[in-house]
């Protein structure tokens, strides 16, 4: 069972976020608590390099986290990482690494997590928002 009104962002969520994206902002405007996962937070970083403004999109994410409850993992996300990991290999579908992070976050947490990619309907218990 998930805590109501908390989510946990990926960062494709984020992106729909900063683009505008209706269903995303009504998302993240409901919630009480938004748990930002530091393996979000680099990706958004990551992404500084790719973009036309970096200093506008850094002052965007900024702006963002101020918002949000920035989180690392801890033992218990990576143990939960390790079920998920074994569980997607069992299946033989794997995802991206760092969704796999992401996901355990959320799963350890016990938090909705809020995202674009559908992959992540492939994680048993996961509560997942799809945008």
């Amino acid at each position: 069972m998930t805590k109501a009104g908390s989510i946990v962002v990926d960062t494709s969520a984020i992106i729909s976020l900063f683009r505008g994206h209706e269903p995303a902002r009504e998302c993240f405007n409901a919630a009480q608590e938004i748990g930002l996962p530091v393996t979000v937070l680099a990706e958004l970083y990551c992404g500084l390099r790719k973009c036309n403004n970096p200093d506008k999109e850094r002052q965007r994410i900024h702006e963002m986290r101020s918002r949000m409850v920035v989180v690392g993992t801890d033992e218990s996300t990576a143990i939960r990482y390790a079920e998920v990991y074994a569980s997607l290999e069992r299946q033989g579908v794997m995802i991206p690494v760092n969704d796999l992070w992401i996901a355990a976050f959320a799963l350890r947490h016990e938090m909705a997590l809020v995202a674009k990619d559908a992959h992540f309907t492939r994680i048993e218990g996961l509560e997942l928002i799809e945008l």
